[in-house]
């Protein structure tokens, strides 16, 4: 039985503090990283009605991502903040999408991984800078880059 497409948001952190004091877990954003998060919530809002799973990494920059995000958009009906997400790489990233059976997922997280996850699903490398946004239509496990955003610079 084949399911119908779904759409994943794969949003890449906004630009972050350098970390060179404290946590890496614990970077905030830049007023860069804040103005570009706000910025992919408003392109966001006007590509999709609404996200039915977002999943956050637990990181603050991730966090604040999300947070800036999420102004534009109405209220996602399920929010998960992991700090597995922090710590996974593209095939766990993968296996969480694919575990997760809604139309509309969002996830939040980090360089590389969400680069090798577009790559792993598309069968295509696509750069994803700070504040980046993929939207990556699904069809069972393959998938298809439907759109690309990046904050101009």
């Amino acid at each position: 039985m084949d399911s119908a497409p779904r759409l994943l948001v794969i949003v890449r952190h906004g630009k972050a503090e350098s970390g060179e004091e404290g946590s890496d877990h614990d970077r905030r954003l830049t007023s860069r990283g804040l103005t570009d998060s706000a910025a992919a919530g408003r392109w966001l809002a006007g590509q999709v009605d609404r996200v039915d799973h977002a999943w956050v990494s637990s990181a603050r920059r991730a966090q604040q991502t999300w947070e800036a995000v999420q102004e534009s958009l109405p209220a996602a009906a399920e929010v998960v903040v992991a700090r597995d997400l922090y710590q996974a790489g593209p095939r766990e990233v993968v296996e969480h999408v694919g575990a997760t059976d809604v139309p509309v997922q969002l996830v939040v997280g980090h360089n590389p991984t969400l680069e090798q996850v577009v790559m792993t699903l598309t069968g295509d490398l696509h750069g994803l800078k700070p504040g980046a946004v993929a939207l990556v239509e699904l069809d069972g496990t393959k998938g298809r880059l439907w759109e690309l955003w990046t904050p101009t610079r």
